[in-house]
């Protein structure tokens, strides 16, 4: 599987979305993926339902168990088995139940000791039934307790939730299951299609979520319509029959196990070469795109989520009168600053986070736990920087941020102390947004895979809200350029690919745009009039 993925890795993905693949490759080889999972997080990354190896977290978690299980079992005395894993079991559900409770449910996910006891619910059961015969009607009732405690499962734990204190119920369900091995539920699961289906699960596990992330990956949606989703049934299907009839039956079926260890090591290094071999393959298929077209700035140059320097952009030797602040469709601008500050001999500080507009009382609890240390180091930023300008410009991918009401209501506030102390604001539109990502189409154009490039219209009626924000405040102006003829060709513009993915410019775009409007942002700022909503 591993060797499959990372030969179709190397063709469909990016250079960009490659490199995270490698490692999570790496961390999936030596069964350390959920480390890798728990501590994965990017804004620029592919989306988590984009990842191939995503799924193999679990497969990490159940090797760890089968190595330490073992020793375990070794260091106790065989009466202490059931009692010392009952206690076991029981601690590390009361464990990670408690430290769910702080909120960080996402660590907890990929937590061994939190996944431990799941597993171990297993291991006390088999110890409980060893040499025990269950009662034909007693046996007939747990089972069918046991899927009724499943579907209510199923039914009524949140995800949001889970795990914690919740996930032992569905653990328990399925005890329950097993050992009824009498009585219709036992006969269901006996019967010969559900049979096929538990003989070749492992391997339908193995590659489901594949199949799944390079469609979603190909789409760019997360939710698939009929014809994709039964695509990825067939595909599943097909590629874990393929698995469990070549690999697995002949692995099960060898008497001398030992026998087949030249195989795996062959295996092994076909992986190996695969995984180089990809870095060359994926610049190979496609030609890499120019640095420029590929990024809005340089990350380590810019103050997004860091301080660098004194965060200045626009003419070198002015003094910054201008402050800029907002999350990366702010920190997008920096070479629109940099542009428009040279030619209108302004000079500007930009402060920027990830997902985050750095203004007091933003609902910063509602980032990805990566962006929330970044946010708030520059919301501090942003209050000490403040005092000391009297314009400021303010950015945002505004779909993602208006739907919060914590944040409309954080926003309002800034404005209006913005107004009570006499300062100007420009808010900027969000630029238009497409629905799939402009580099991953040019590339599957390129591979002579059919590809489209449709509007995501959500931005429009986004930036219908924020300018409703904006009207009747003394000093603040609201400006779109999304509908002007700078943007008429987006992504390109004059024959020329702007965009880095669907939502952001590039470092081409950026200056250009900042050409385009930087002169109607200055004279914004000329303007001595209350409010005004600008559209070109």
């Amino acid at each position: 599987m591993l060797a499959v993925v990372c030969a179709a890795s190397s063709v469909l993905l990016l250079t960009g979305d490659f490199d995270f693949f490698r490692q999570s490759l790496k961390s999936a080889a030596l069964f350390l993926s959920n480390q890798y999972f728990s501590d994965f997080g990017s804004y620029f990354a592919p989306r988590v339902e984009e990842l191939p190896l995503l799924h193999t977290w679990s497969l990490a978690i159940e090797m760890q168990f089968y190595l330490f299980y073992p020793l375990v079992l070794l260091l106790l005395p065989r009466s202490w088995w059931l009692p010392s894993l009952s206690l076991i079991a029981a601690g590390l559900f009361l464990w990670a139940g408690m430290s769910g409770l702080g909120g960080d449910l996402g660590s907890q996910y990929f937590s061994l000791l939190a996944r431990v006891p799941e597993f171990m619910v297993g291991a006390v059961l088999a110890l409980v039934l060893r040499d025990r015969e269950v009662p034909a009607l007693r046996s007939a009732l747990t089972g069918l307790l046991g899927a009724v405690v499943l579907v209510a499962s199923f039914l009524f734990i949140d995800k949001a939730n889970f795990p914690g204190f919740l996930s032992i119920v569905p653990c328990l369900g399925a005890a329950l299951i097993i050992a009824a091995r009498r009585g219709p539920v036992s006969s269901l699961l006996a019967s010969r299609p559900m049979v096929w289906v538990g003989g070749v699960s492992y391997s339908l596990y193995l590659w489901h979520w594949p199949v799944l992330a390079f469609i979603r990956y190909y789409t760019g949606q997360y939710a698939l319509g009929v014809g994709w989703m039964l695509t990825a049934l067939g595909a599943s299907f097909f590629l874990a029959w393929l698995s469990y009839r070549f690999i697995e039956l002949p692995v099960r079926k060898s008497s001398d196990v030992w026998r087949l260890a030249p195989r795996w090591g062959l295996a092994a290094g076909g992986l190996a070469a695969i995984a180089v071999l990809g870095i060359k393959l994926n610049s190979l298929w496609v030609a890499p795109q120019p640095l420029a077209q590929t990024r809005y700035a340089d990350p380590e140059l810019i103050c997004h989520g860091q301080q660098v320097g004194e965060c200045k952009r626009g003419l070198a030797s002015a003094t910054p009168t201008v402050l800029v602040i907002g999350d990366s469709h702010a920190a997008q601008l920096n070479y629109f600053l940099d542009q428009a500050g040279e030619e209108q001999g302004v000079g500007y500080r930009i402060f920027t986070a990830s997902s985050c507009i750095p203004i007091p009382g933003f609902d910063v609890d509602r980032l990805p736990e990566y962006a929330r240390g970044p946010c708030r180091s520059q919301i501090v930023a942003v209050q000490q920087a403040m005092s000391g300008m009297g314009k400021v410009i303010v950015a945002g991918m505004w779909q993602y941020q208006v739907p919060s009401p914590a944040f409309v209501s954080a926003f309002q506030s800034f404005l209006d102390d913005a107004t009570a102390a006499n300062k100007q604001v420009v808010i900027l539109g969000q630029v238009p947004m497409f629905r799939s990502d402009v580099q991953r189409v040019r590339r599957f154009r390129e591979l002579g895979l059919p590809a489209t490039l449709a509007l995501n219209e959500e931005w429009r009626a986004a930036n219908h809200k924020v300018a409703l924000l904006a009207a009747g405040r003394v000093g603040v102006h609201f400006v779109d350029f999304s509908n002007s003829s700078f943007f008429a060709d987006a992504p390109y513009e004059q024959g020329e690919l702007i965009y880095q993915d669907n939502h952001h410019l590039n470092e081409i775009g950026a200056r250009r745009y900042g050409h385009f409007a930087g002169g109607q942002l200055q004279q914004l700022f000329d303007q001595t009039q209350s409010s005004v909503s600008l559209k070109q």
